[in-house]
């Protein structure tokens, strides 16, 4: 069931980066015409969305780096690093209280000289919430894989997004100001400029 939902998973993303494929140059210079060479230039130089996508796939944070934005690959490699180490520090947990338990079900008194003063249902307690924190970091391996991926292809799509310069907000006192069918008042006008 694993394999058939990880592969339904990776054909609906290797869709989803297909049908976002930019416009092309050729177009965007047919619809606006004063374009700038250097314009041009600066649009040919912007990154391509399926190519970080797939570079984010193929190895995690390699999408931002291509995306130059080195700030998040480092917070995806300390994402991976971290779940790695509470991955790692919970099997090893579970595996010491499974043996333990296991000695307590069994009398072993070897196993149980070690903590003499736990319940089987203390240590079952405790195996059990390393049982569940090992499946969540596997959980979150998952999910921080398709968060980057997803981060590097909305990122490249954003390189393509204009900002106008002139983009404002202003909030202006209107002091006994006369306006047709208010008359006279006091109050504040709010003005965006864009």
């Amino acid at each position: 069931m694993r394999f058939i939902f990880s592969i339904c998973f990776i054909i609906s993303i290797i869709c989803c980066v297909k049908a976002q494929q930019p416009y092309s140059d050729d177009y965007k210079l047919s619809i606006d015409s004063s374009i700038s060479k250097k314009g041009i230039k600066e649009k040919r130089s912007w990154s391509n969305p399926k190519k970080a996508t797939i570079f984010a796939l193929a190895l995690p944070g390699s999408g931002q780096i291509y995306n130059k934005k080195y700030l998040k690959a480092g917070i995806v490699y300390g994402g991976f690093v971290g779940l790695a180490y509470m991955y790692d520090f919970n099997r090893d947990s579970l595996s010491k209280y499974q043996t333990i338990y296991a000695a307590k079900i069994d009398g072993d008194t070897n196993t149980i000289d070690l903590y003499p003063n736990r319940s089987e249902a203390a240590v079952k307690s405790d195996r059990d919430f390393h049982r569940k924190y090992r499946d969540l970091s596997l959980i979150g391996f998952v999910v921080l894989y398709a968060l980057q991926a997803i981060d590097a292809n909305v990122d490249a799509h954003l390189k393509e997004f204009n900002l106008n310069d002139d983009l404002s907000l202003k909030l202006i006192p209107n002091v006994y100001a006369n306006r047709p069918g208010l008359g006279m008042y006091n109050g504040f006008t709010l003005q965006y400029n864009f």
